[in-house]
């Protein structure tokens, strides 16, 4: 299938042009932004509008469905709508201007996650175009709220569960392709992620009679607040490999140089060893290899000279896989060593089961990555943020997070932060990836 870069490149700042911000809350979101957003896809992708069956779900969120008359175990694809806010200040181009510029295409949500929705749609089209017909059913399932960890997919999940649907392959955003992303391997990698780390809010509040600031307690709810926050902060969740980690420190062993390479590709026997020395490796490496818990948010008293009655603060916690939310809780419980701070759980959610990567699924899988990327090494490991992914997993036993770019450490820092962009040569690629697969997949 040939690809038009250009009207791929036309198509996707238009799509950036949509400020399709999603908040917390239904009536702080701008949903005239999305009705737009679904009136360009149709407008952009006809032979998608004319020859898939298009359904809303949860007032916003897009599936579409190529019938083929094979509904066993079909593929589904996902992307989100959605995109964190953006100012202008400090943007080279403007978040929300689409610009094409520097061989690249600009705006918040170029690589999350209007890139690889963008890139599936071109893929979708192109195959139609060029009378290619699937092995099996495709869905296309683009939420609306992933951002803010909204409802669109899990109502998504629950229909398909209602219809009997079982995925025979998940893939969402998730891990990308770099020459950059493992410390002393200088091989180009291709990670998937076969599983995700929980997530906990957990808010911690102290009180006190208050009054005013010349006259200190020794024991005001700001200070306690504090002592429970570094307590948190000092004694860090336990060091341990999980699976994916696992998986992902043996397949880069074997390209590893020198004595890193002999202890990576025996991690079955210094697993315990590496999982002291990775966290020390960076910020990336920690997280993947233990519970994190860090305080996002900070409240106390309104003015300078009054004490604070009631003191709050928020530790967003990403909780690994073989942790549990509960178990969590207890254990900052037993960390603060302070009974009068209340702990009250704002939302959560479990680590996502491990994906198989134990069949043919995901051997063909890795053939489709390994043949748009030449020669990365393909493997699974541990995302440790979140995504929509999470809900299928419910479904399906094959879910895969993956963004099919390439993202040096520049370009991932470019996600939700300023001067967000995606190489013209990315989004290339991602067509090329969504394209191979549903021609090939069987």
């Amino acid at each position: 299938m040939a690809i038009d870069t250009a009207r791929a490149v036309e198509h996707f700042a238009a799509m950036l042009r949509v400020p399709t911000v999603s908040t917390r809350g239904d009536a702080n979101t701008d949903w005239t932004f999305f009705a737009r957003f679904r009136s360009l896809v149709d407008e952009l992708y006809p032979l998608v509008r004319e020859n898939l069956d298009k359904e809303i779900i949860a007032s916003h969120s897009l599936v579409y469905h190529w019938d083929v008359g094979v509904p066993d175990k079909p593929i589904v694809l996902m992307a989100h709508q959605d995109v964190v806010p953006a100012h202008d200040e400090g943007w080279t181009h403007p978040p929300f201007g689409g610009v094409v510029a520097d061989d690249a295409v600009w705006g918040r949500g170029a690589i999350d996650d209007k890139g690889v929705l963008v890139s599936i749609l071109e893929a979708v089209e192109g195959l139609l175009r060029s009378g290619v017909v699937p092995a099996r059913d495709v869905y296309l399932v683009f939420g609306h709220n992933e951002e803010v960890g909204g409802d669109g997919i899990p109502q998504v999940v629950h229909t398909f569960r209602e219809r009997g649907i079982v995925p025979g392959v998940v893939i969402d955003e998730g891990g990308g392709v770099a020459g950059d992303a493992f410390p002393g391997v200088d091989a180009t990698l291709a990670v998937l992620g076969t599983a995700e780390k929980g997530i906990l809010d957990l808010q911690l509040t102290a009180k006190d009679p208050g009054g005013h600031a010349s006259m200190p307690g020794r024991k005001t709810a700001t200070a306690r607040l504090a002592r429970a926050i570094t307590r948190v902060d000092h004694h860090k969740f336990p060091a341990r490999l999980t699976e994916p980690t696992v998986d992902l420190l043996t397949n880069v062993g074997v390209h590893a140089k020198g004595p890193l390479g002999t202890v990576l590709s025996r991690t079955d026997t210094f697993g315990p060893l590496l999982a002291r020395v990775l966290p020390s490796a960076g910020a990336l490496m920690n997280a993947m290899c233990r519970t994190t818990a860090v305080a996002t948010v900070l409240e106390g008293s309104a003015a300078n000279n009054v004490m604070a009655e009631t003191a709050r603060a928020v530790l967003d916690i990403r909780i690994l896989p073989g942790d549990t939310v509960n178990g969590t809780v207890e254990r900052i419980r037993k960390t603060i060593r302070d009974n009068d701070i209340q702990l009250d759980i704002l939302g959560s959610t479990e680590p996502s089961p491990v994906s198989r990567t134990d069949d043919e699924v995901f051997a063909r899988l890795r053939q489709v990555v390994a043949d748009t990327f030449p020669g990365a090494i393909v493997s699974p490991f541990l995302l440790v943020g979140a995504t929509d992914a999470r809900h299928m997993a419910r479904i399906s036993e094959y879910v895969y997070r993956f963004y099919p770019f390439e993202l040096d450490a520049r370009s991932r820092a470019l996600i939700h932060s300023t001067d967000e962009r995606l190489s013209i040569a990315g989004l290339r690629n991602g067509i090329e990836f969504f394209s191979r697969l549903i021609r090939d997949w069987r």
